[in-house]
């Protein structure tokens, strides 16, 4: 017997479909049931309050080709940035309960017992493709009012975060994890930020909080009045427009001619794979996380530098348990503030002008659609 504060009774919901040839369009899909799902007995049903439209999202309804980008194996609900509340509980479950309010871990899949998963890399589990690890690729996600996810991966929501806001715990995971967990920045560290996006802020701001700097956070000149502004408002020391400035100066002058400890490429584009290799330091970090979200992107590389430079290139991909442990600590006590990037929500039925707005605006982070 499951547990209930009330069990739904409807059979279909409207829910925002991602099928295997890149097609994305609104449906009457099934409403989840406790049991009858690949999480049973300690599957987790909830009412979804929020789920953010990610980049990797923008990137598949943007895709004319329907082959640049990744797509799901299959037709399935999308979204992954989810903020919801706990209806019904398996058998099992003894972590949540009916009323709490959650959010979600998106690694659900995984073998538990290759190299990757030995070492508790459960993102990278060398069994599955990445898309065969995410429940919103597979179950589905959180673009439909109801979603069912396993109870290993929900968290109860802190209080004092507010659900609107809470939509960002899920990038701000994967930004802990790409500043902490793969590249080890420490304090006093100067980093470069590729990319004054909702993802780039949350770096920052994650710099910020481990007491890196001084930091610079690049843009292009539709990003100066609002998103290079708004770095510079949470803690940036220098921001810059690329168009107007060549970094690897600004980094020069900056650092003496010696280059940054850190750099955290995040722009997905060909121009800044190339700078981030002259603006580090020799032995110096570099991270090239941008290009995930489509698929990759294809860049020529100077072996050279990295040889001579002795540098550490990495990448990056979703999380693991410790980076959600992090955030939540994180923004509970407010040393990351997620509250000025979510810039705007729509109802579920409004999705294509949420789409439209964070794939164009300039003055648009993260934007929630609300079933």
């Amino acid at each position: 017997m499951s547990t209930a504060a009330h069990t739904t009774h409807e059979q279909t919901m409207k829910g925002l479909v991602f099928n295997e040839h890149g097609d994305i369009f609104l449906d009457e899909v099934p409403v989840p049931k406790i049991g009858h799902n690949p999480f049973a007995p300690n599957d987790v049903l909830v009412e979804v309050q929020y789920c953010g439209i990610c980049g990797s999202d923008i990137h598949k309804w943007l895709d004319e080709n329907k082959q640049d980008v990744k797509h799901p194996p299959k037709a399935v609900v999308g979204g992954h940035e989810i903020v919801s509340v706990v209806r019904e509980v398996g058998k099992n479950v003894t972590k949540v309960k009916p009323g709490d309010r959650v959010v979600h871990e998106i690694v659900t899949f995984y073998c538990g017992t290759c190299p990757a998963c030995l070492e508790g890399r459960f993102n990278i589990c060398n069994t599955l493709p990445p898309m065969q690890g995410r429940a919103h690729y597979v179950s589905g996600g959180g673009f439909a009012k109801y979603t069912v996810w396993p109870e290993q991966q929900v968290r109860r929501l802190p209080d004092n975060i507010g659900s609107n806001e809470a939509v960002l715990i899920e990038p701000t995971a994967g930004s802990i994890h790409s500043v902490i967990t793969r590249m080890g920045v420490k304090a006093g560290e100067s980093v470069a930020i590729l990319g004054p996006g909702a993802r780039g802020l949350l770096l920052l701001q994650i710099c910020l909080a481990i007491g890196a700097g001084p930091i610079i956070v690049t843009g292009l000149t539709r990003d100066e009045t609002f998103r290079l502004a708004k770095a510079r408002e949470l803690g940036a020391d220098v921001t810059v427009n690329v168009e107007k400035e060549d970094v690897r100066d600004v980094v020069a002058d900056m650092t003496h001619g010696i280059g940054v400890d850190v750099v955290l490429e995040n722009s997905g584009s060909v121009e800044p794979i190339e700078e981030s290799l002259d603006i580090a330091r020799k032995g110096g970090k570099v991270l090239w996380a941008g290009g995930g979200i489509r698929g990759g992107i294809v860049a020529p590389i100077d072996t050279y530098k990295v040889i001579v430079k002795e540098l550490d290139v990495k990448g990056e991909i979703s999380q693991i348990p410790y980076d959600w442990h992090t955030v939540l600590h994180l923004v509970s006590t407010g040393a990351v503030d997620l509250k000025p990037l979510v810039t705007h929500t729509f109802d579920l039925e409004q999705w294509q002008n949420g789409f439209n707005l964070a794939a164009t605006s300039p003055e648009c982070l993260r934007v929630a659609l609300k079933p």
